[in-house]
């Protein structure tokens, strides 16, 4: 062998010896990538099992929140039915209440207010009969020669007259009315007989009202004075 050929061996075996160096560095590194991205996953993994944890802990947290809220809610809306059917019950006692306050008001007013119409309706009978006289009195040669007296007369009955007017008017803003019988049969409910009259033509039936003596009045829609009547009644065979 020569010196040459010595030579191309070592530097041979440099070359491989140099390409084994680089490929067991390679191995290494590559070794080394392997444990550091093992470490990562379960660094990564115990990260994600923690965060799982922890979400299901707030969604217990929040399940329990809802359940003890919908448990307040319930109790809220029981409340509030007691408290509108307390209301509504005493509404209507209330109610039943103003209506009885308002019928005992009514009668007591109707009960105060009698009397006094009752004497106003006298008042406006007297009147009434005043200008029904004046109406009826007779002329005679002394009143034409002397009209003094009848103008006297005249203006006081116009006096009446317009008093009369005056007095219905109350009584109507009064809501008091008056009867009208006449030409009816006799009701007893609103009438009193105070005469009869015999001899009637024969088309008048028995018990018809010929006249009112004292008229009678309603007061609202109730009975405020009975009207005296003269009914009639035919002759005995």
């Amino acid at each position: 062998m020569n010196a040459w050929s010595i030579k191309a061996d070592e530097a041979q075996r440099e070359v491989l010896v140099e390409e084994f160096r680089n490929r067991l560095a390679q191995a290494l590194a590559t070794t080394e990538d392997g444990q550091e991205a093992a470490a990562g996953d379960q660094s990564a993994g115990a990260s994600r099992e923690v965060d799982l944890a922890t979400l299901l802990g707030e969604i217990a947290m929040l399940r329990n929140e809802l359940r003890l809220q919908s448990r307040q809610f319930k109790q809220t809306l029981e409340e509030l039915r007691r408290f509108g059917d307390d209301l509504r019950t005493n509404n209507e006692r209330l109610q039943r209440d103003l209506e009885r306050a308002h019928e005992q008001t009514s009668l007591v007013a109707q009960q105060t207010a009698r009397p006094l119409l009752l004497a106003l309706l006298d008042l406006r009978d007297r009147l009434q009969a005043g200008v029904d006289a004046a109406g009826r009195m007779p002329s005679s040669i002394m009143t034409r020669l002397v009209p003094g007296p009848q103008r006297f007369a005249a203006s006081l009955a116009e006096g009446q007259r317009l008093s009369l007017q005056r007095l219905d008017e109350l009584l109507a803003g009064q809501r008091v009315r008056a009867m009208r019988v006449e030409g009816e049969s006799f009701d007893p409910q609103r009438m009193r007989v105070v005469g009869v009259e015999s001899g009637t033509a024969a088309a008048v039936a028995d018990g018809t009202v010929l006249r009112e003596v004292r008229r009678g009045f309603y007061h609202d829609d109730g009975l405020l004075r009975l009207a005296e009547v003269i009914v009639s009644k035919k002759a005995n065979p």
